[in-house]
């Protein structure tokens, strides 16, 4: 039986446009926390915040998070940093780079950008909610999104101790505005331990809404996510 959870809805957040950047304006911007990640993990979001800062999206072009960064290894600079995977963390060249794709990510989402490709952690992230996330693995996983619109976008990163917050921005302004709505919905399967504490599957239905100034002209599921059932310890 579905159950629904949780409704989260995820606006779009101004972000101050420097003086000689005047003429370009915020179409969208996202922001995740970086207070609890480790040194290696900083050291790969600053050098990947370095290679996306000022990337340009041309009118109807597509964007490849992998060509833009590069690959996470040590021969591309990048430092050892704490990676998720389905049995745990492991530390690894390039770990954090996944954050720096989410955040960005959710920044595209908020601007009309069309998914090329996507994938989801196996686990759920500590910075980003449910459904929300976009992992990367050179040569296997990518984000790629397309731009829908006949105007420019240009990427504005900025890493502080405390957080990471990526931009759109463009030469004028989009005649609509976007929100993403997640739906959490639990899945009851049968479990075959039922001494031990388990997490139920759930089912994250990512959904965006497009408004004409106040008014709601679309809504639309992007896609689902599952996490199946796992024994809490």
């Amino acid at each position: 039986m579905l159950r629904i959870l949780a409704i989260i809805v995820l606006v779009l957040t101004p972000c101050a446009v420097p003086a000689q950047d005047a003429s370009r304006v915020v179409i969208a911007s996202f922001t995740t926390s970086v207070e609890d990640q480790d040194a290696g993990v900083k050291t790969n979001l600053r050098l990947a915040c370095s290679r996306l800062d000022g990337y340009v999206i041309g009118p109807k072009g597509a964007f490849s998070f992998n060509e833009a960064v590069g690959e996470g290894s040590a021969q591309n600079g990048f430092a050892f940093g704490r990676v998720l995977y389905r049995e745990g963390a492991v530390y690894e060249p390039g770990g954090g780079l996944c954050q720096v794709s989410t955040t960005l990510f959710n920044a595209f989402l908020l601007a009309g950008f069309h998914i090329l490709e996507r994938h989801r952690h196996l686990q759920p992230v500590s910075y980003a909610p449910l459904g929300l996330d976009a992992t990367i693995k050179y040569g296997k996983k990518d984000l790629r999104m397309r731009n829908p619109f006949s105007q420019r976008f240009m990427i504005e990163t900025l890493l502080t101790d405390q957080s990471l917050t990526i931009a759109l921005k463009s030469d004028q302004t989009l005649a609509y505005r976007y929100e993403i709505v997640t739906e959490e919905e639990d899945v009851e399967v049968p479990i075959l331990d039922s001494s031990r504490s388990v997490r139920q599957g759930m089912s994250i239905y990512v959904n965006r809404r497009r408004y004409e100034g106040n008014r709601l002209m679309e809504t639309g599921t992007l896609y689902r996510d599952y996490y199946p059932p796992v024994y809490v310890k």
